[in-house]
């Protein structure tokens, strides 16, 4: 039990700090533990928190595999069903995952806080991974409430309050996003999500300053590439080139720096060379990659925007067909729609959804926002410089 425990403060480490490499730390003391014991009840807390583990490093079909070694051993063991339920997830099995969260409705815990906790996340997650924004906000803040009553760990009221500010910011709701921030921030000071969600905040409200000044304090506390990718989009927009390209190349510098990092980072690297038309075959070798084994929405947009950033429109129109649903709500899936599909000639759905992810939220992104409109126009008004960036 020592060994867990100790594997559980691993665990909570790197959700507070971001750093990667507290999960190897953790896999080394589950490993431990179940040296001393793996065959009965007992262990099924430990192949739960190896399911976990193994989650937490994108390694999902194994986080299934334990999870499975946890439930053999004690059907009870829910936060073994959860494990598995995301990674299922992510794998884009939807149907499998509702069958292991169902555990989360059995009589004997469905009132239990921590389970209502764990079931509106779950619901809540399940919406954001199908992007329908609009249906993760309730759950969300009735998971804040909870969070906050019941004293859970300060990280993971921070993050509820984060995810629900990150879904605000994406809708288009900035006084509510920035409330849920400062919650966040108040709730785990120096929360280094919250720092990045304010950086975002402040980029689509065009405080730029104040943007970059978040990023930093983000990338202090652990340098993402994600951080990293989206201060050097800041410094481009007010002019600041070459602080941009350090931004950018330290990007990839620490998508490089480990196996793991290779593992975790696949999709956010593929995806900013798309972006930022960089070193696009290698995108597309990364992307498909990632969809090997994190076949959902997310995954099938970042691969049909990587085809289209390299030239294969009718390849990248196949894959988003596997996911269009007029109940997409992400502003930037959205647009990736409406891009490819003007690179196929089909200018009414482009500019329909290029409306839509307009209307969800006017600035979505720091350059497509401008592009889409720009798109919109008639033809002969001249092109923006966010136009110019984006295409």
């Amino acid at each position: 039990m020592n060994y867990n425990r100790l594997a559980s403060a691993y665990l909570q480490k790197a959700r507070e700090s971001g750093d990667l490499t507290y999960y190897d730390l953790a896999e080394q003391a589950v490993h431990k533990s179940l040296e001393l014991e793996s065959s009965h009840a007992e262990a099924a807390s430990t192949f739960d928190l190896l399911s976990t583990i193994n989650f937490s490093k994108h390694n999902f079909k194994q986080a299934i595999e334990d999870a499975e070694k946890a439930l053999n051993l004690d059907s009870q063991e829910l936060g073994a069903a959860v494990s598995a339920g995301d990674a299922c997830v992510e794998m884009g099995d939807y149907e499998k995952a509702r069958k292991y969260y169902s555990a989360l409705d059995t009589l004997r815990h469905s009132q239990r806080p921590s389970v209502l906790y764990l079931k509106l996340t779950r619901q809540a997650g399940f919406a954001l991974a199908l992007a329908n924004l609009q249906e993760a906000v309730l759950p969300l803040q009735e998971a804040v409430e909870i969070s906050t009553r019941t004293h859970l760990p300060a990280e993971n009221v921070a993050w509820t309050h984060f995810t629900l500010g990150e879904t605000y910011v994406q809708l288009g709701n900035f006084i509510n996003a920035e409330k849920a921030f400062n919650a966040s921030l108040e709730s785990f000071p120096g929360y280094h999500r919250a720092y990045a969600g304010m950086a975002q905040l402040r980029t689509a409200q065009k405080r730029y300053n104040e943007a970059i000044g978040f990023y930093q304090k983000a990338i202090s506390v652990i340098p993402l590439p994600v951080y990293a990718a989206a201060l050097g989009d800041v410094y481009s927009k007010v002019g600041k080139t070459r602080e941009a390209e350090q931004q950018y190349k330290l990007v990839e510098y620490i998508a490089a720096l480990s196996v793991l990092s290779k593992n975790v980072y696949n999709r956010e690297l593929a995806t900013f060379y798309a972006d930022h038309d960089r070193n696009l075959p290698a995108a597309l070798e990364l992307a498909r990659r990632e969809l090997e084994v994190r076949h959902n929405l997310y995954t099938q947009d970042a691969l049909a925007w990587v085809l289209f950033k390299n030239g294969k429109t009718e390849e990248a129109i196949n894959t988003i067909q596997s996911f269009e649903d007029s109940k997409l709500q992400d502003p930037v899936v959205l647009y990736h729609l409406g891009m490819i599909y003007r690179g196929a000639g089909d200018e009414q759905r482009s500019r329909d959804y290029l409306r839509r992810a307009l209307v969800i939220n006017p600035e979505f992104h720091i350059f497509y926002a401008d592009c889409a409109r720009q798109l919109l126009k008639p033809p002969d008004t001249p092109k923006s410089e966010g136009a110019k960036h984006a295409q």
